[in-house]
């Protein structure tokens, strides 16, 4: 499962990179009239076996930049080789000599050549993410020092929230397909797609943190039942507010937790200033006492989409570890700190590493 998404990221390239010269070319009658959908199709099959076939992923994880590249085309252009020899044996050289099949074999190529770059950068720097010994029983910090922590927080907020809005722009209008793909996948059971569980924010504002729905719709009556008749599903509850093995989720929200694409919609939080892409985990009002006076450090920031507990074991993690990070994360924040933390999180989510 957790090696799933590279391939879906890379047959959306393949599929967008087909579709590009269309929307630029809009005034190009000859662009609509050769192309070919099931072309795209093949292509974004073969791509599925050839790909993994030629090594890419594991290069992605280990190769140099230059191995990784010529991997890269090589894979590509065996891919095209194949649309071009089922083109040649339908008899189709209207498609085969088109604009539009030398722009979408470009376009497609650069964009996979540039997202296996960046994958393999986001690995390789990721490495020095901040790792601090953690100890879960010294949780406790004087007023000043927490007033310390604040004045940080807010002299560097500004950068903080700008660079936020940008980058979650850009990631909205990158990943639109991919939401709308995967909201049509979920409204089948007759459900919404999108769901907001209210969490706590800064300043103890409450809020609704909205992620793609991955449980049945009736999802709170389905917890009662289990929780009155399974003692040990109800002490795991109360211990860690979570199910390793939740009768809930329905089997698209299985692949959407372990790949972590369920928490895409709360983007939308980062533009309304409710989370960050980067800070501790969104807890519920119960959560909160047991940070006990740690709670203070949790309530003087943004929760984040992936934080530094996310990439240091996740669901892995025992809940005084967890908010051991948040308050480490927030004792030691930098703006680098927060750079290393969303490079190191590429990497978690690829593997799916502490996800369930």
């Amino acid at each position: 499962m957790p090696r799933i998404l590279p391939r879906v990221v890379d047959v959306s390239l393949v599929v967008l990179g087909a579709l590009l010269p269309l929307w630029i070319n809009t005034s190009n009658e000859s662009y609509d009239r050769t192309f070919d959908g099931l072309l795209v199709a093949f292509a974004a099959a073969l791509a599925l076996s050839v790909f993994p076939a030629c090594g890419i992923y594991r290069s992605i994880q280990r190769s140099s930049f230059l191995r990784l590249l010529v991997k890269t085309l090589l894979s590509w252009s065996v891919v095209q080789g194949g649309s071009i020899l089922l083109l040649h044996l339908l008899g189709r050289h209207d498609v085969l000599l088109s604009s539009w099949f030398l722009d979408w074999t470009i376009a497609s190529g650069i964009a996979l050549v540039a997202v296996h770059a960046m994958a393999r950068a986001a690995i390789r720097f990721s490495g020095s993410v901040i790792r601090v010994p953690v100890e879960a029983n010294s949780m406790s910090y004087s007023p000043s020092t927490l007033a310390s922590v604040s004045h940080i927080q807010a002299a560097s907020s500004r950068l903080k929230r700008t660079f936020d809005l940008v980058v979650a722009s850009l990631l909205l209008v990158i990943l639109s397909p991919v939401f709308l793909l995967i909201a049509l996948l979920i409204v089948r059971d007759g459900g919404p797609a999108i769901f907001g569980h209210l969490r706590v924010g800064r300043e103890g504002k409450l809020f609704r943190c909205l992620k793609f729905r991955s449980m049945v719709p009736d999802a709170d009556i389905v917890l009662q039942t289990l929780l009155a008749r399974d003692p040990v599903a109800r002490a795991e509850w109360e211990r860690e507010h979570k199910l390793k093995n939740d009768v809930r989720i329905t089997a698209v929200g299985q692949f959407l937790r372990r790949t972590s694409l369920d928490e895409l919609p709360q983007l939308l939080n980062v533009l309304r200033g409710e989370m960050s892409l980067v800070g501790p985990r969104p807890i519920v009002t119960d959560e909160l006492a047991r940070y006990g006076q740690d709670a203070t450090y949790y309530l003087a920031v943004k929760p984040g989409m992936t934080g530094l507990w996310q990439v240091s074991g996740r669901n892995d993690t025992d809940y005084p570890t967890r908010v051991s990070l948040d308050v480490t994360y927030i004792r030691n924040w930098t703006f680098l700190v927060d750079l290393r933390i969303l490079l190191k999180t590429v990497d978690v989510v690829v593997n799916g590493r502490g996800a369930y």
